[in-house]
């Protein structure tokens, strides 16, 4: 498999896990990056980091990270660059952009890109050739679930697309950062899975936050109700902890923004029409996420949806 890299371009044989240290370059440290960021740290095998906005490295900084002026510059000698952005548009400038990373590797191997961003599978495979045809490098789209404590914790869960011997390559970052990755086929495959997960969770957190508005109308204790159903058929990881945070409405720490769902669930209703499927439920789940941007709501917590419902939802006197 190695020599078969080889072939399709790679300027230098890349070293595998287990010859040596892994030594990775950590690109966007924002509400999921910085804890990212941490963990590899942590394990030794961060060896600088950069983001757009400086300020929000300082506590990376403070931890004992090296925060490079440029991403070409943190990026340079590297092994392996992960990626946490905001959006593709984030990782198209960051990867091709005039102080990207593929502007700093004349000379050196290219690094293998493993991409925490959530985007577009299509998007996905179009960025892995563009680097595969600039440089010769491999890329890994691995969007994760868990929120921010898990990434804290080292318990995410990474959707992968790749060639499985990126994803080994990859495999000792993986073990830091998540408690299961899996491989689920070529590049685009992990965004689909992704996609496909918050196609899931944007309508059951549009249901939690309108059930509990509705409790509290019937002058029910949402908190209390939370309880009541723990362990039975509508109990779930959502209900416990964004129907608790809603129930209390704890918008801090934020570990979820609405304009991001909108973005997710945007981009899946995209590749549901690109499949020729249907999906009614994402779509109204994306115009209530929609109306909450619209009112100024797109940088809050996900806590913001129990107050949309229960301002039109009159209390029982």
């Amino acid at each position: 498999m190695v020599l078969a890299r080889l072939k399709t371009g790679s300027c230098k044989k890349r070293t595998l896990p287990g010859m040596h240290k892994m030594s990775v370059a950590f690109i966007g440290i924002g509400l999921m990056g910085e804890p990212m960021a941490k963990r590899l740290l942590d394990h030794g095998y961060l060896k600088a980091a950069w983001n757009r906005s400086p300020e929000k490295s300082q506590r990376l900084a403070a931890a004992g990270a090296v925060i490079a002026a440029s991403a070409s510059r943190a990026t340079c000698g590297v092994d392996t660059v992960c990626l946490c952005l905001t959006d593709s548009h984030a990782v198209e400038e960051v990867m091709f952009g005039p102080h990207g990373v593929v502007s700093g590797l004349a000379g050196h191997s290219p690094p293998l890109i493993v991409d925490f961003s959530t985007s577009s599978p299509e998007t996905s495979r179009t960025l892995a050739h563009r680097y595969r045809q600039a440089v010769g490098g491999s890329w890994l789209d691995a969007p994760v679930s868990g929120g921010v404590a898990r990434a804290s914790a080292g318990t995410l869960i990474a959707y992968c697309g790749g060639e499985s011997t990126d994803f080994d390559q990859a495999s000792p970052i993986l073990a830091a950062l998540a408690s299961r990755a899996t491989l689920l086929g070529p590049v685009g495959s992990g965004q689909a899975a992704k996609l496909i997960a918050q196609l899931i969770a944007a309508p059951t957190l549009v249901a939690l936050a309108e059930a509990l508005a509705t409790a509290e109308a019937l002058g029910l204790e949402a908190g209390q109700l939370i309880d009541a159903y723990k362990d039975s058929l509508v109990d779930s990881p959502l209900l416990q902890l964004f129907g608790r945070r809603m129930a209390a409405r704890q918008a801090e720490p934020r570990i979820s923004a609405i304009g991001t769902m909108l973005k997710d669930i945007d981009n899946g209703l995209s590749m549901a029409r690109a499949a020729g499927a249907s999906a009614p439920i994402g779509a109204e789940a994306a115009r209530v996420f929609r109306l909450l941007c619209a009112e100024g709501k797109e940088s809050e917590d996900i806590t913001a949806l129990i107050g949309y419902f229960a301002q039109k939802i009159p209390r029982k006197s």
